[in-house]
């Protein structure tokens, strides 16, 4: 493999040269980068820049294993991009990258990689370019879905999302994810938001709660409908609170919250699980501890989330779906605005088991 000496707009995308370790060594001090590159030695060193651009890359180029290349404009160094993992047999490689600090929210990796790419495609025969992340880096997922990459799925641990590119996926300059897929990941992308909702808040559960949350599901109403396996051990709900929701919201999968009330005392759980085959729908979910039933608390606080998801994640469409014969949830879902739509027959699985369910819907536009 050969290296490239690409132009895509202000962007130059070239071999690195001896003299650019100065500007590598400054990008590589930034704490994103790190959080994200885990490969990166910590602390990086000005010596760690230099044996980079002067004898690895030059290295791993030579022996065909991996391209790397500085992006530049005319204010110096904005980005790193390589292809790893060069199998020439296969004809396959992976495609990775990094923004300096200083350059981005300019899509300039995006630019430079779709360049590359082509230029993979066409020049070097590439038949497939693998892409892959830590699970939570929905920046580096946003610029690959804006390049055309096919989600494939994640692989467990480490949790890394994977995905895959031909030459016929690799989208034209200027291609815009959904409204919905750019919104997710800028939300899911920073801090758990705290939702105020008149008596009640929606916050991210805290260890605090887990006593609360441990009695909750204990609760034979809930163990019922939302088949808890019991008996639910304060282990199962630390699992729940340290592990499983900030998972969860990192993956983008399902935003989670605790329901308090104006004491922040946990009183039930509120949850929007993204649909994964429509990032502009969702599903809502919730219960409530027995102590604060019939208080309109559920009420308040589905319309509070469905509120957040139409405005924040620009869904258009939330869902509400209950095994037939719960009446507490039916009522619930109408009270909040939800329209019903009928009988999905053994539509719902709860442990494993087929169950007829109730559904409903909320769509954008309507009153929550």
């Amino acid at each position: 493999m050969r290296a490239p000496d690409l132009h895509v707009d202000e962007l130059h995308v070239r071999p690195w040269r001896p003299d650019d370790a100065d500007e590598v060594f400054r990008a590589c001090q930034d704490p994103v980068l790190h959080r994200w590159a885990t490969s990166l030695p910590s602390p990086y060193l000005e010596e760690h820049a230099r044996v980079f651009v002067s004898e690895n890359a030059p290295a791993w180029l030579e022996a065909g294993k991996a391209l790397h290349l500085g992006v530049f404009d005319d204010r110096g160094l904005a980005a790193s991009i390589a292809l790893n993992g060069v199998d020439a047999t296969a004809r396959t490689a992976e495609l990775g990258y990094w923004s300096a600090p200083w350059a981005r929210g300019r899509r300039v990796t995006e630019r430079a990689g779709r360049a590359l790419l082509r230029w993979a495609f066409d020049e070097e025969g590439l038949t497939r370019i693998d892409w892959r992340a830590t699970v939570g880096n929905h920046a580096s997922r946003l610029t690959a879905l804006r390049l055309g990459f096919r989600m494939i799925g994640t692989r467990p641990a480490p949790d890394r999302w994977l995905a895959a590119l031909t030459s016929e996926d690799l989208t034209l300059p200027g291609t815009e994810v959904a409204d919905s897929v750019r919104r997710a990941a800028h939300v899911f992308g920073g801090e758990h938001p705290t939702i105020p909702a008149g008596p009640i808040t929606l916050r991210k559960p805290m260890d605090k709660d887990v006593p609360a949350v441990v009695a909750c599901r204990n609760d034979a109403e809930v163990a019922r409908w939302f088949g808890v396996r019991l008996p639910y051990t304060e282990a199962d709900a630390q699992h729940h609170v340290g592990v499983s929701v900030p998972r969860l919201w990192s993956g983008g999968e399902e935003a989670v919250f605790a329901v308090v009330d104006r004491d922040d005392a946990y009183m039930g759980s509120v949850d929007l699980r993204l649909t994964p085959t429509d990032p502009a729908a969702g599903e809502v979910g919730f219960f409530v501890a027995p102590g604060s039933r019939r208080q309109g608390y559920a009420v308040t606080a589905v319309r509070a989330l469905c509120g957040w998801a139409f405005g924040a994640l620009g869904l258009t469409r939330i869902q509400w779906r209950a095994e037939t014969g719960n009446e507490a949830s039916r009522r619930v879902a109408e009270k909040a605005g939800f329209t019903m739509e009928g009988l999905l027959r053994r539509a719902l699985v709860v442990n494993g088991e087929r169950r007829d369910c109730w559904t409903a819907s909320l769509l954008e536009g309507e009153t929550a």
